[in-house]
């Protein structure tokens, strides 16, 4: 990334946040996603948000398979209803 990624998502607390950073990526490092994660969490943390940065690491490609799916539409969903 062009930019410090982890500075943008912290920059997003404590509104949700969800990851989907398939393990198996190839266009994209899943490490760079972890470090982001943890650095950004710090400030979430300050927040008491740390519940809504969420990450998921499916063993997948550059893909958006259906279970992955259904996790983000459920996340999604619980944020809207709040």
């Amino acid at each position: 990334m062009p930019f410090d990624f982890h500075e943008l998502v912290a920059a997003l607390a404590p509104r949700a946040f969800l990851t989907n950073s398939p393990i198996h990526d190839h266009n994209f490092s899943v490490a760079g996603v972890k470090k982001a994660m943890t650095e950004a969490r710090k400030v979430y943390d300050l927040f008491h948000a740390s519940e809504r940065l969420v990450a998921g690491y499916p063993e997948a490609g550059h893909d958006f398979p259906p279970e992955v799916r259904k996790e983000a539409y459920e996340f999604i969903g619980k944020v809207l209803q709040k």
